[in-house]
């Protein structure tokens, strides 16, 4: 992804630019200080991670996620993520590890003291991408940050409940531990766990696709 990809994403994720609203290639090149055409290419960019649609004569706007295209996110995740962090916990120095625990007991704070969700959400998404920084298998630490992106722009974690966010962080903290043994079956188990935890309340936040009408 390019630093202006990766700049437009923050837009999305940060609420500037809710599902399903347009992204005007003029206006964000007058907020990036760049012409058009960089502006096309990263939404392009952003359209092949799912983040957002950009439609021929239309232009872009964010994805409005759906509970099928929730599901078939959260399944791909669920195979590619774990094996990506369990050859993470394997290579991942030890200053990264220290970094990691780090993030994950201010995850944990944030959560205890009920904190902001901007900032819990952020401490999230370090910590992801952190371990796959780490992956050695360098096209399989992409799918899954890819796979990844259009989870936290639809900002789902602003679904879970106290009880939901306490597991999310345990479930970071354990991760941690069984990274810090270089133990990648513990990793990619705790990971898988974390992982379809995620889906059963990410798919709450989007409104039921309704059901097809039998053709006669």
């Amino acid at each position: 992804m390019s630093e202006l990809s990766d700049r437009i994403f923050e837009l999305v994720v940060a609420g500037h630019y809710g599902p399903g609203e347009k992204l005007n290639e003029t206006e964000l090149a007058e907020r990036m200080g760049v012409s058009r055409t960089p502006i096309r290419e990263a939404l392009k960019e952003l359209a092949n991670t799912g983040v957002v649609v950009v439609e021929r004569n239309k232009g872009a706007r964010v994805r409005e996620q759906t509970e099928e295209s929730v599901e078939a996110t959260f399944d791909l995740r669920s195979l590619v993520e774990p094996r990506a962090a369990g050859l993470a916990a394997t290579a991942m120095s030890s200053e990264t590890i220290d970094l990691l625990r780090a993030s994950a007991l201010r995850m944990r704070d944030e959560v205890s003291a009920a904190g902001s969700l901007t900032e819990i959400a952020a401490l999230n998404h370090d910590f992801h991408t952190t371990i796959l920084a780490s992956c050695p298998n360098r096209r399989l630490a992409d799918v899954a940050l890819g796979l990844l992106k259009p989870i936290v722009a639809s900002r789902t974690l602003r679904s879970y409940g106290p009880e939901e966010l306490r597991r999310s962080a345990n479930h970071h903290l354990e991760i941690v531990d069984a990274v810090a043994y270089r133990d990648a079956e513990w990793v990619e188990a705790v990971m898988r766990a974390h992982i379809r935890a995620g889906f059963h309340t990410a798919v709450k936040s989007v409104v039921p696709t309704p059901p097809r009408t039998a053709v006669r």
